[in-house]
């Protein structure tokens, strides 16, 4: 079986790995999560209100 990796094709299966980051006003990454929820959470608990931040989601892949 080959995979399709960013345009390269390979043989050995992969697995995708998500995390996401809290990033404030001044662009300054103040959480790290596993998911969306969890990121929401960590900023709730410091006080942050949804609007003084932004979410953002790396999507890596590794070979598994």
């Amino acid at each position: 079986m080959y995979y399709l990796i960013r345009g390269y094709i390979c043989q050995k299966p992969f697995k995708v790995i998500r995390k996401y980051y809290a990033i404030d006003e001044n662009r300054n990454i103040v959480a790290e999560g596993n998911s969306w929820e969890e990121v929401e959470e960590i900023m709730k608990k410091k006080g942050y209100k949804r609007s003084q931040y932004d979410i953002l989601t790396v999507v890596e892949a590794e070979n598994g």
